[in-house]
């Protein structure tokens, strides 16, 4: 096993991320704090699982972010002895970047949204409150002091807040990934309870996050309501074609009701057009070789030489008879 003091480990991690991954295949690797941190603190412990290390030593006597952090990963199998790499960090034959922006080879990305609906017995204090959520785990997925609820005034008992959704829209590697939900009062920004849950066990749905306090001890009845939704990642010109393959009667029944709302600014006659189905009809038709095909065996009135106003009849085989007659001797078209 090697040791690590956590500046040389940072430097590691920044001139030869891949090398140092490759290396914590073969090789258990201990990082810990610095000298120089007199008053006890902590670094954040990802950035080294990131890398594969094995042992991230904390300062237990302090329970500051880092510490709920390490306390809230390990809860996912209750405490329960060792947690497994993922496999790409373990297998000799694949190589894995820490800094990757882009979706690691054989690795979907996700997505995870969080909506905050309402906390319950979060103090007893006639103080306000509000909550914040956040996500750990490679520098591309951390996402801190970004999502907020507003503030309840003076209610720490029931605070109702039913916002908008916290969407983290891209997940790179939801294995390394965990979410940070911590609830404050506010004035002084003290911490009323926190939960730290990994992505991979996140299930979708309404739920009741029983809270924790920084020694990771649970706080009794104190919870938030939240629904949560987790799903593979789409891009955005992807999303219209990804939902009409994971439900194409919705799809279908959109596209109809998209049709039905187009119809408006159609005119009326094209309208009848598409309910009959057939060509829009013509009042007047051609005349072909000066013979006149009337409507049900009538005439069409033309003007002869003499220019008298004259009507040719037609048979009911279309025929043009030999005989003509004036228009005023003529029986009427459509008799």
């Amino acid at each position: 096993m090697s040791s690590f003091v956590e500046t040389q480990a940072s430097n590691l991690l920044k001139e030869s991320p891949m090398e140092f991954v490759n290396y914590n295949k073969r090789q258990l690797s201990r990082v810990y704090p610095k000298g120089t941190r007199v008053d006890s603190s902590n670094f954040l412990p990802h950035q080294f699982w990131n890398a594969g290390c094995q042992l991230v030593a904390l300062n237990y006597q302090t329970l500051d972010l880092a510490m709920q952090l390490n306390l809230g990963i390990f809860e996912y199998n209750n405490r329960a002895g060792y947690l497994p790499k993922p496999d790409f960090m373990r297998r000799p034959d694949r190589k894995f970047d820490p800094f990757a922006e882009s979706t690691v080879d054989g690795i979907i990305a996700g997505t995870v949204s969080v909506r905050v609906i309402s906390g319950q017995f979060l103090s007893d204090k006639r103080a306000g409150c509000y909550v914040e959520v956040e996500m750990y785990g490679l520098p591309a997925d951390t996402v801190r002091k970004r999502f907020k609820t507003r503030t309840v005034p003076n209610n720490c008992l029931n605070p109702v807040w039913d916002e908008e959704s916290f969407v983290f829209k891209k997940v790179v590697l939801p294995e390394l990934a965990t979410i940070r939900i911590v609830a404050y009062e506010d004035g002084g920004r003290v911490m009323l309870g926190n939960r730290v849950l990994p992505i991979v066990g996140l299930r979708p749905g309404y739920k009741h996050i029983a809270l924790r306090n920084e020694a990771g001890q649970p706080l009794g009845l104190a919870s938030l309501f939240v629904h949560v939704k987790v799903g593979d990642y789409v891009p955005h010109g992807l999303s219209d074609f990804a939902e009409a393959l994971a439900n194409p009667i919705k799809y279908q029944s959109e596209q109809e009701k998209r049709e039905q709302q187009l119809a408006i600014f159609q005119d009326d006659e094209e309208t009848e057009e598409g309910n009959a189905g057939e060509a829009p009809h013509t009042p007047i038709r051609k005349l072909e070789s000066g013979a006149g095909h009337g409507i049900g065996g009538g005439g069409l009135p033309t003007v002869g030489e003499d220019g008298q106003s004259k009507a040719i009849r037609t048979k009911s085989n279309g025929e043009v008879p030999d005989t003509t007659t004036t228009a005023s001797e003529s029986t009427p078209v459509g008799a």
